[in-house]
């Protein structure tokens, strides 16, 4: 055990009538320094939750990267490109591509409708009110689609068989709402295939992502079932199999700009067997306003964490002086024994490290336990058409943990050694007479 180490615990648990004098300005400051964490924490832990969230999200339901046709720049409006693709055997053979799968998107008329049942004798007739019609877009998807997502995202019923051709689809909790539909109900869905079309399906799964962006506009529905609803067999001599484009998960979204650059080389100026000139889309160029939002958000954790560190940096300094001002006489007695500057200062950030190691402790439990409440209970609610989540979401990793607490305790720390030259100008002939 070093010498300052061993003074600065003797004098740490000291009862002194300086220390009693200046306790409420220690007080003041391991509150800030806790305040500090907590703030950081909950901010961290915050943004980190609606960055993962949404994308999370977004990516569940569109894809990091899309492949379309070439001069398409949306695939909700893309035009048809064939099913089959060698080269999806050849991008499928990049490292990190996690799997393709085709999708087809259909705009289509969802209507609301009331039946009532009347009888007069042996005769029934039906009676249909006409109530609401939304527009949304019909997703046709396969059995390569993951149904991870889908599962996740599900909150009655089950997931279509999009292997066959049943008229079952996935609906949202926001359209059964609006337009008063529930599960396993027929509803009335029109599409334009040279001329207006109606065909029934029946709701046997209902999901909820709470961004209403994605909520209001999608119904899952088989692929191969929106493909008959196309007008692909009238433009391609009766053929049905096109499709809008071909969704790319990856396993890692820290890879997503180096899987992206691979797939473009892949496929960049070179016609596939049918003739079709194909490029990819970034999720983050097709949903660049999110994403835009998303980074900003990195932004203000970076001011907010700058801040909260700078004021309690102040104010351990403040704490630092006032246990130098208190024990003048004890600094004259050191010096007159033969200490040195800097191993009296030594003495005096043992000290305050220990201060701000257990501020940050106090800090670390009431920090996590306020994330631990608010992810188990979501207590903070949000209004999902303006922040894209229903709720606030929680995310925290150890490693942002640690890298928290160790930014805090060594910034305090090395902020220190300025205010701690103090110790240099005191004179031991006069510090030691001043009581």
């Amino acid at each position: 055990m070093s010498f300052e180490y061993f003074i600065a615990n003797k004098v740490l648990k000291t009862k002194e009538k300086g220390i009693k004098v200046s306790r409420p300005i220690l007080r003041i400051s391991l509150i800030s320094v806790a305040l500090t964490i907590i703030v950081n924490l909950i901010t961290l832990a915050t943004v980190h939750g609606f960055q993962n969230e949404i994308r999370e999200k977004i990516v569940g339901f569109n894809a990091p990267i899309f492949l379309i046709k070439a001069g398409n720049e949306n695939i909700y409006e893309a035009d048809p490109i064939n099913e089959s693709q060698v080269i999806i055997d050849t991008l499928k053979k990049i490292e990190g591509v996690k799997y393709i799968a085709p999708v087809l998107y259909k705009p289509a008329l969802i209507r609301s409708e009331n039946f009532i049942q009347s009888s007069d004798g042996l005769e029934s007739a039906q009676q249909v009110t006409k109530k609401e019609v939304n527009g949304v877009v019909l997703k046709g998807i396969n059995e390569q689609y993951p149904k991870s997502f889908l599962t996740s995202i599900l909150k009655q019923g089950r997931i279509p068989d999009f292997k066959n051709k049943d008229n079952e689809v996935l609906v949202s909790v926001q359209t059964c709402r609006d337009l008063q539909f529930k599960l396993e109900d027929d509803i009335a869905i029109f599409f334009v295939k040279n001329r207006s079309l109606m065909q029934r399906f029946k709701i046997v799964g209902i999901f909820e992502t709470g961004i209403d962006k994605l909520d209001n506009q999608v119904v899952f529905a088989p692929l191969n079932k929106v493909q008959e609803l196309c007008d692909f067999n009238d433009l391609n001599k009766g053929a049905t199999h096109f499709v809008s484009g071909f969704e790319i998960q990856i396993n890692e979204w820290n890879q997503l700009e180096d899987i992206h650059s691979k797939i473009q080389d892949a496929i960049i100026l070179k016609p596939n067997e049918h003739g079709e000139q194909l490029h990819s889309i970034s999720v983050l160029n097709s949903e660049s306003d999110i994403f835009s939002w998303l980074g900003f958000l990195d932004t203000n954790v970076f001011i907010i964490i700058s801040l909260m560190i700078l004021i309690g940096i102040v104010n351990i300094g403040s704490v630092l002086l006032v246990m130098i001002v208190v024990r003048s006489n004890f600094i004259g007695i050191l010096k007159a024994l033969g200490a040195t500057n800097w191993s009296i200062r030594k003495i005096f950030l043992f000290q305050t490290g220990a201060l701000i190691l257990k501020a940050m402790v106090i800090g670390n439990i009431i920090g996590l336990s306020l994330c631990y409440i608010q992810n188990k209970f979501e207590l903070i609610k949000l209004d999902s058409s303006v922040y894209y989540l229903s709720h606030v979401p929680i995310d925290l990793s150890f490693g942002a943990l640690l890298i928290i607490n160790l930014i805090t305790f060594v910034t305090c720390m090395a902020s220190l050694l300025i205010p701690s030259y103090v110790i240099a100008r005191i004179d031991p002939s006069k510090s030691i007479k001043f009581n």
